[in-house]
């Protein structure tokens, strides 16, 4: 069978598995290349080997915007496809700032300096309001101090009031009553005068022993101290003479633990004392007690 002369324009292409392979000239002496493929030594566009080319490279077959890595020893800036509009690419310059990174949070801060200096400004404002306040409350007290005319009186517990002894193994802060008398007085808002606090002692006959505690200064109105100047347990009490110093005087009862003591108290504008028991009754001893009191009054409390 005669062979089919070559069709004229049209080039001799190697066959599919050829594509690639070293061929040797007619006169062998060079081999020939792949050239002749068409795309002499330019990669085809559907490999996807991207080589060692430095230049932009397509990609295909994306559904979106997509970022090449960059080839070793590539410099350049690499073509994104694919896309809907035009991305920032990877590449050697600066990468861009998102929203609300460094630079935002460096332009918010000037507005936070204004905050800060108003907060700071308020809080000493009113530190200095508080402090004012004080001094004020203070200037005032100290004013209200200096209208009340000093005392008149004196309160001084000596070694012996009322026929009574004063006791001397016995401290006034150890005995029984203490600390609700102390109590008491702190409620009143007089202070003790400096030697107004003993603890007297009869025979063992009788058996009275009590404690004292009085002062002087700015009473005020007599029942009004009585009534603020009652021992923390005070239980129940009931007016009584004051003896023939004037003023008022009331007497009761409190409670010490499950044991029930009596005592009596007196004041003026500007004195007080208070007698409690230092031993437990069954019964109130109000009559008892108020004389008691009546006794030791006389001895402590004198015209200054």
């Amino acid at each position: 069978m005669a062979e089919s002369p070559p069709r004229s324009g049209t080039p001799d292409f190697a066959s599919g598995d050829d594509l690639g392979a070293a061929e040797v000239s007619e006169d062998g002496s060079a081999p020939r290349a792949a050239a002749s493929a068409p795309w002499g030594r330019m990669r085809p566009w559907w490999s996807a080997d991207i080589g060692e080319a430095t230049g932009p490279r397509p990609v295909v077959n994306g559904t979106g915007p997509q970022v090449l890595p960059r080839p070793p020893g590539g410099t350049g800036p690499f073509a994104r496809v694919g896309g809907s509009g035009a991305h920032p690419v990877a590449g050697t310059g600066p990468p861009p700032v998102a929203p609300g990174g460094p630079a935002a949070r460096e332009r918010g801060l000037p507005r936070l300096l204004p905050v800060a200096g108003i907060t700071v400004v308020a809080v000493v404002l009113l530190l200095a309001g508080a402090l004012a306040f004080r001094a004020g409350g203070g200037d005032a007290k100290d004013a209200r101090r200096a209208a009340v005319p000093a005392s008149k009186k004196i309160i001084n517990a000596g070694p012996v009031a009322g026929g009574l002894h004063r006791d001397g193994l016995v401290a006034p802060q150890a005995s029984a009553a203490y600390p609700f008398i102390a109590g008491a007085v702190e409620a009143g808002g007089v202070p003790v005068a400096e030697h107004g606090t003993a603890v007297y002692a009869e025979g063992p006959v009788r058996g009275i022993n009590v404690l004292f505690m009085g002062g002087t200064g700015a009473v005020g109105d007599p029942a009004d101290f009585l009534q603020k100047a009652q021992p923390t347990t005070f239980i129940a009490g009931q007016d009584a003479a004051p003896g023939g110093r004037g003023g008022k005087a009331v007497c009761g009862t409190f409670a010490v633990l499950a044991e029930t003591h009596t005592y009596c108290a007196w004041a003026t504008a500007d004195s007080y004392g208070i007698v409690a028991s230092n031993r437990p009754t069954l019964n109130p001893q109000f009559s008892l007690m108020a004389d008691v009191m009546h006794r030791i009054r006389r001895d402590v409390e004198r015209p200054r």
